[in-house]
């Protein structure tokens, strides 16, 4: 499995007023993002394929990790290098069987309970969360908080990547507490630029000046 990086970039093209995800990938490459995941409900299916393909050919000539939310199918349209699954989604056994092996297969949990019975399952790490309350999705789960996040992390033999409501100012808190990999969405995709934004992120997360 890849090392995941510090920072676990989240797309979202409401959120940052961009046309496209391709404009957003090419922002958080400049800022020195290296794995990257496409999230989008809304847009019509074969306007959104054709900017993952777009997204996946951007990526791999600059060696950045692409994944899909929630779709198998559009993830193996477009060769992206793998999914991200939700507790609805497609169970993971079943994406991997239509994945294959070297797909990266992440899976969402928001419960201890959940995080150590995904360490049987075909995935190669576990979201965990919300950490703090988030406006990203209408549907989440109760905040989880640092203390939970020790315990999945505890409870994981998995890299955990820790998701919801993480800021510049927390981003160290989430770190410190066990997970292996912080993901931001409305701090990033909020910013005016989302570059400078991405490489604060980094500098924060990695401790230097």
């Amino acid at each position: 499995m890849y090392k995941l990086p510090p920072i676990y970039a989240i797309t979202d093209k409401r959120i940052s007023g961009r046309s496209t995800h391709l404009d957003i990938v090419r922002e958080l490459a400049s800022g020195g993002a290296t794995l990257i995941q496409v999230r989008d409900k809304e847009t019509p299916v074969a306007d959104l394929l054709a900017d993952l393909g777009n997204c996946v050919d951007f990526a791999e000539r600059r060696g950045i990790l692409l994944l899909v939310n929630d779709r198998c199918d559009l993830a193996l349209s477009c060769n992206a290098s793998g999914v991200h699954l939700g507790q609805e989604d497609l169970p993971p056994e079943a994406a991997r069987r239509i994945m294959g092996k070297k797909s990266i297969i992440g899976f969402s949990t928001h419960t201890v309970g959940q995080a150590g019975r995904a360490q049987q399952m075909p995935v190669d790490y576990i979201g965990f969360g919300p950490i703090y309350p988030t406006r990203t999705k209408q549907d989440t789960s109760p905040v989880a908080g640092l203390r939970e996040l020790r315990g999945a992390c505890g409870a994981s033999s998995k890299p955990v990547v820790a998701i919801g409501g993480i800021g510049l100012s927390t981003v160290r808190d989430v770190l410190e507490a066990g997970a292996s990999s912080a993901a931001v969405i409305s701090a990033l995709m909020g910013a005016a630029s989302i570059a400078g934004r991405m490489e604060e992120f980094l500098k924060r997360a990695t401790g230097k000046p």
